[in-house]
């Protein structure tokens, strides 16, 4: 296998010798080149290809956040990371668009690897070249005008609260997508995992989130989808249906609050992978649905079949890219391969896979039909005398949600 290709970037010599002395026995996985400077970064990418480039934010000339956006233009495809104190907050801020993780100073050595090891895994899987650098550009998923609207209503008014301003962000995929993934950086020095936009609208602060949303148009209106197959709308009602359902599953298996939270916010982000490879190549993504049409096969094959990869493995590795809790990433990864995971009990991946196929079904749409359920997955969970119960539940909350 070769070696990851990383590149740091530090205005501060003895800083930057400390940490290549810090990141030494990463040698026989990593080829690791230092510079420092941002211009000395871009001259030496001209030179050579790199995976990943790890920067400061304070540098003189040009900043962590202009280096960032300089290398998003000229190589989409790289990781992005951003290696700063708490002090540099407002500079962070700048490149929350295009900076896919954060960590803080003093480093970590064991946490920056994983962090590159997490955000690389899946690329060696993305084998078209032009879907890797489409991803790696994006900054920011289409939102659902409305949903907009009704966030930047809320946010201009003296008195909202992080409740309400996180039941506004959870009915939207990518606003779901972006606030978890700031959060859950380790800029924010957060001691546990935030896997809800409520929880996460309160550690952020108010003033934040509006720096987020109002200033720097984290969450910009979007553009209907150029498909013919597919639109926002669909993707966000089926998308709403499945999180409802899957909550009430994973409530009536007494999941506990932690489990029954990943099922709905892993509902909501289950599909992301679509919204993804719908926005970005409209014309392919119509001729896999043809395929689900013509040859009556689930979108996950047609995809693969047209790409090379699914929906589901693009969303993890995006969301992987961003940082969002390791069980999101697993229910994206995994909501049409249960089977992959063998916990041996109820999890909040199997309820997102239940609801996700009754709700296809209900919903009539062919791209969410999703055929059977797994029958490998729920009877090494034991569970198979609760399926009748869960497509009932479903039904309930799909109906709750206009779905059907």
């Amino acid at each position: 296998m070769a070696k990851q290709q990383i590149l740091f970037v530090d205005d501060e010599p003895m800083l930057l010798q400390g940490l290549q002395r810090l990141l030494r026995p990463f040698r026989m996985e990593w080829d690791m080149a230092f510079v420092e400077s941002g211009q000395a970064a871009l001259e030496r990418l001209a030179e050579h290809p790199f995976d990943v480039i790890v920067t400061d934010m304070r540098m003189p000339g040009m900043n962590g956040a202009e280096l960032l956006n300089e290398v998003m233009r000229r190589y989409p495809a790289m990781v992005r990371i951003v290696l700063s104190g708490h002090a540099d907050k407002e500079l962070v801020t700048q490149c929350v668009g295009t900076a896919h993780q954060y960590i803080s100073k003093p480093c970590d050595p064991d946490q920056l690897k994983a962090m590159i090891r997490n955000a690389c895994a899946l690329s060696g899987r993305l084998v078209d070249e032009e879907v890797r650098k489409v991803i790696g550009a994006i900054d920011r998923l289409p939102t659902i005008p409305e949903v907009y609207l009704e966030l930047k209503e809320a946010l201009s008014q003296e008195d909202v609260d992080s409740s309400e301003l996180g039941a506004i962000i959870q009915k939207d995929i990518g606003m779901t997508a972006k606030i978890l993934k700031l959060v859950n950086s380790s800029f924010f020095g957060l001691r546990r995992v935030i896997s809800t936009p409520q929880d996460a609208v309160t550690y952020l602060g108010l003033d934040t989130v509006r720096t987020l949303v109002l200033t720097n148009s984290i969450f910009e209106q979007s553009k209907p989808l150029l498909t013919k197959c597919l639109s926002i709308s669909d993707l966000w009602q089926h998308s709403l249906s499945v999180a409802s359902g899957a909550k009430a599953v994973a409530d009536c298996e007494k999941l506990g609050r932690s489990g029954v939270e990943s099922a709905f916010v892993g509902g909501i982000l289950h599909d992301v992978g679509m919204l993804i490879l719908a926005s970005n190549f409209a014309e392919t993504y119509d001729k896999a649905a043809d395929l689900v049409v013509t040859e009556k096969v689930i979108i996950s094959t047609a995809e693969q079949e047209f790409f090379g990869v699914t929906h589901a493995e693009v969303g993890a590795y995006l969301l992987g890219l961003w940082g969002l809790p390791a069980e999101i990433l697993n229910i994206v990864s995994l909501h049409h391969r249960v089977h992959l995971q063998d916990e041996g009990h109820m999890t909040p991946l199997i309820a997102v896979h239940a609801a996700d196929i009754f709700s296809g079904v209900l919903t009539n749409h062919p791209l969410f039909e999703s055929g059977r359920l797994n029958q490998v997955a729920i009877e090494r969970a034991g569970v198979q005398d609760r399926v009748r119960s869960w497509e009932a539940l479903v039904k309930e909350a799909v109906a709750g949600t206009g779905g059907a």
